[in-house]
């Protein structure tokens, strides 16, 4: 029997549907000779500490570092029944197929299962980049020996482990000494998460230190036709070529005015606009970032219902902007699939699918395990999607069609004059072909050329013709006093491209850079987005506003545990090196011991610095705000879930959660039960509310309608 070993239902079924295996068995597909399972998501996950060692329930100093000897891996409960289908069908297998998302996250998903049943037998891959029926059965006449992307498993469980060391060992080291400090939550610590809030602590602390500094400019009219503006010679300009006296730019003035300025400079030229890359995931989740204000995680999840559930678009989980040239051959058919929806027809008419911009390149794709996020060739139902899934799917769509139309053309004029000692410049854009722009003016970032793209952007102006050597009156002559701006808050579309382009970091040391620009950055397309909500979760960073101003700021807890940390833990530059390796795992120049032994290595070195006192992790001291609690007297503490309540230090004995309302707890009064506490709760209609006791699961039954917010009459007993 051959089997199909997928990463989730629905894949299963496209993938069972290509194979005709429709026979409905327990948690499978069956047909002929071949049988189509799935797991959800990952089966197996990594055990726990106590898992190993009972004792290590208890989180202690003397108990630090914990390093397996042997990796084990377990089943959750939830998993337990599909465990039970993948693993009889493996034992009846004499051939599996690794049918998972491709990429290493999916190639662990599966293999990781064929390692905790002793699978022995051969192994084929399923590469597939969309779901829909002819890219599957596509897929499926060109399946890659196992070998070919074993690597990928052998990096995704280097990642997972040493994700494991490192969050296990320094989550508890540091929450230990949190609690030292009066510190009630866990602190916790990641090889992805803590350099990321690193780079919103380091944000936010240079915008609290920002002092504004006034600079002027002098912006000079000629004869009301056009502006230009003075050029700060060296002498008196700052770093960044600004003028920071205003007496300087008044003498510019008083030297200027009235007289007469001679053309230094006249050229223009005509510039090519390129065409906007294709999305691949991280370009896709900062650009709904801008435009609609959409999470990264969003973003992720709508890409992945518009590849798994609509077979609209393809693999979403991108790191490359390029498509093979093989594909070429589909063009024709996915813009006749587009045609068909009126939003696209114009755009689709106007297409010529002869034309190849620079997106198609072999070996660009070939340095990744995936192409762009495109279309697929199935004709769309635009009223079937909510109004976040067409917002995306249309976006995915103006990029790939904008390559089938010209380059975008513009008459660019550059503009130089003297007057006296001074110079004065500006720069004009005259657009001349609209070209892919037809399609991409409403976008709202355009992405446009390379070339020239400030002056295409900033400076959409007319310029008279001169020629050189001519004189023009200086016309007016003006002072215009700025003041110097902070860097902005991160928002997730500018946090997501900083941890990808990690090396354009400010504090990345010099000798580092050239290393990290060849690295993926912090993070995989695929994980980036879980990451900042993971940092939103346990209460690091905050996000702050609404839509497109939405932005991402640290917490006290965040400022203080980046605080206390050693550089080597916080560090972009750790983590981006170690996904470096991470990368030769794959490409076997490195091998799976050689990289966990390095990071043993690093726990180890860093648990024993803090025992011996050689590296010191201080924590600012912290007076947590508490309530009494109604029932037991004891503390209430604010904790954070999905959203923020309090809960009872005496776990135990009380347990006591009530609602979070204006920084305290909610609402409530003690029930005649004895046992809890009557709490306000909203009733099917939303103008009505009862008090209900919270000591329903011990039995209690009373309930109270609303009177005006208070206690009113009894409804049940």
């Amino acid at each position: 029997m051959r089997v199909f070993l997928c990463e989730k239902p629905s894949q299963g079924r496209d993938v069972a549907a290509a194979l005709g295996c429709n026979q409905q068995s327990d948690g499978a597909l069956l047909g002929g000779n071949d049988a189509v399972t799935w797991g959800f998501g990952h089966v197996l996950s990594q055990a726990n500490p106590e898992d190993y060692d009972p004792a290590l329930k208890v989180w202690a100093y003397d108990t630090l570092p914990i390093v397996p000897s042997s990796w084990q891996m377990m089943v959750p409960a939830d998993k337990k029944k599909q465990f039970k289908v993948i693993k009889n069908l493996l034992l009846k297998a004499s051939e599996v197929v690794i049918a998972t998302d491709a990429d290493r996250e999916g190639e662990v998903i599966g293999r990781e299962l064929l390692d905790f049943v002793g699978y022995q037998g051969p192994v084929q891959r399923l590469w597939l980049s969309a779901l829909d029926e002819a890219s599957v059965r596509k897929a499926l006449a060109n399946l890659k020996p196992g070998q070919e992307t074993e690597p990928l498993y052998w990096a995704g469980i280097g990642r997972s482990r040493a994700d494991w060391l490192l969050g296990m060992n320094l989550t508890r080291l540091c929450s230990l000494l949190a609690r030292d400090a009066g510190y009630r939550d866990v602190f916790s610590i990641g090889r992805v998460q803590t350099p990321t809030l690193r780079l919103v602590v380091e944000r936010d602390v240079a915008i609290a230190r920002f002092v504004s500094k006034p600079f002027f400019d002098v912006m000079a009219g000629f004869n009301g036709q056009f502006d230009a503006k003075w050029q700060v010679p060296d002498m008196l300009g700052d770093e960044a070529g600004r003028c920071l006296v205003r007496s300087s730019a008044e003498s510019v003035v008083s030297q200027c005015q009235g007289q007469q300025a001679v053309v230094s400079v006249f050229e223009t030229k005509r510039q090519k606009a390129k065409h906007p890359a294709l999305f691949f995931l991280s370009a896709l989740q900062k650009n709904m970032s801008s435009r609609y204000g959409y999470s990264a995680q969003q973003v992720l999840d709508t890409a992945q219902a518009l590849y798994e559930k609509h077979k609209l678009t393809t693999y979403p989980r991108s790191d490359c902007a390029f498509l093979p040239m093989s594909q070429f051959d589909e063009v024709n058919e996915i813009v006749r699939g587009l045609a068909q929806v009126g939003e696209f027809s114009s755009w689709c008419q106007g297409a010529d699918t002869a034309l190849k911009s620079a997106c198609w390149n072999d070996k660009k794709v070939a340095q990744s395990s995936h192409h762009a996020i495109i279309p697929t060739g199935k004709q769309p139902n635009l009223a079937s999607l909510s109004e976040q899934e067409r917002n995306i799917y249309t976006a995915i769509v103006q990029r790939y069609l904008a390559q089938f139309y010209p380059y975008a053309q513009d008459d660019a004029t550059a503009v130089e004059l003297t007057c006296g000692a001074h110079r004065f410049k500006t720069r004009g854009v005259v657009e001349c072909v609209k070209g892919w722009r037809v399609i991409l003016t409403s976008e709202g970032d355009a992405d446009e050329s390379q070339e020239g793209k400030g002056e295409v952007q900033n400076q959409k102006q007319s310029l008279p013709v001169l020629t050189v050597g001519q004189s023009i009156p200086v016309s007016s002559v003006r002072v215009m006093e700025k003041k110097t701006t902070p860097p902005a808050h991160f928002t997730e579309g500018t946090l997501l491209d900083a941890m990808a382009n990690i090396a354009r970091s400010e504090n990345i040391p010099a000798q580092f850079k050239a290393i990290l620009k060849e690295t993926a950055g912090l993070g995989t397309e695929a994980t980036r987005a879980a990451i900042i909500e993971t940092l939103k979760k346990r209460g690091f960073i905050d996000a702050k506003g609404s839509g497109k101003s939405k932005k991402l700021m640290s917490s006290e807890s965040g400022r203080a545990l980046i605080g206390a940390l050693p550089d080597e833990i916080s560090n972009p530059v750790m983590t981006a090196i170690w996904e470096q390796s991470l990368d030769a795992i794959e490409k076997r120049t490195m091998t799976l011991d050689d990289f966990m032994q390095r990071q043993e290595g690093f726990v180890r070195a860093i648990v024993a610095k803090v025992k011996s006192g050689e590296l010191q992790l201080t924590l600012p001291k912290h007076v947590e705000v508490s309530h009494p609690c109604p029932l037991c007297a004891q503390p209430m503490y604010s904790r954070k879930g999905k959203t923020t309540f309090w809960a009872c230090a005496n776990k135990e004995a009380c347990g006591l959660i009530l609602d979070n309302a204006r920084g305290k707890p909610a609402a409530h009064q003690k029930c005649s039960c004895g046992k809890g506490v009557q709490i306000r709760k909203s009733g099917k209609e939303k103008s009505k509310f009862y008090w209900s006791c919270s000591a329903w699961k011990q039995g209690c039954t009373k309930r109270h309608f609303d009177d005006k917010g208070k206690m009113g009459a009894l409804i049940g007993a």
